[in-house]
């Protein structure tokens, strides 16, 4: 999942699923409008991922990210929301380093060839990320 899911009011991705829990991976930008209102943080604690290791933010640690399906990034996207929504997918958005080079290579390559069976340790859900959101919402 690059930069998503993103159902806001939905519980679909709580529910029993063919795909086994261990082989989704996540990635997004901290900037990105998902984490506004708590969406992406729900959607991943839905799906389970806590279950596989701590949100690991990429910029601050090396491969193999502590095995876990949760990764972000703060790679400086000049503050642009939009962009950073794109950033973490090779292409126009793509943060570079000097050099030129995708300065996520690494990430992308761990989130495509990663041993399934390889997992972080699992963690309390996140405390501060609201569940209910259509409760959320009345309230404002």
């Amino acid at each position: 999942m690059l930069c998503g899911p993103r159902d806001n009011l939905e519980t679909w991705q709580g529910l029993p699923s063919a795909t086994p829990p261990n082989r989704y991976f996540g990635f997004s930008h901290v900037l990105d409008g998902g984490w506004e209102g708590d969406h992406y943080c729900r959607s991943w604690q839905l799906l389970g991922l806590a279950d596989f290791g701590p949100i690991v933010n990429v910029d601050e640690a090396k491969p193999p990210y502590q095995n876990s399906r949760r990764l972000t990034t703060a790679a400086d996207v000049k503050g642009n929301a939009n962009r950073a929504h794109s950033s973490v997918v090779p292409g126009t958005a793509s943060v570079k380093d000097a050099a030129g080079h995708f300065v996520h290579e690494e990430v992308w390559r761990y989130l495509y060839t990663h041993p399934v069976d390889l997992t972080g340790a699992a963690t309390a859900p996140d405390a501060d990320c609201e569940m209910d959101l259509r409760k959320a919402k009345e309230k404002k």
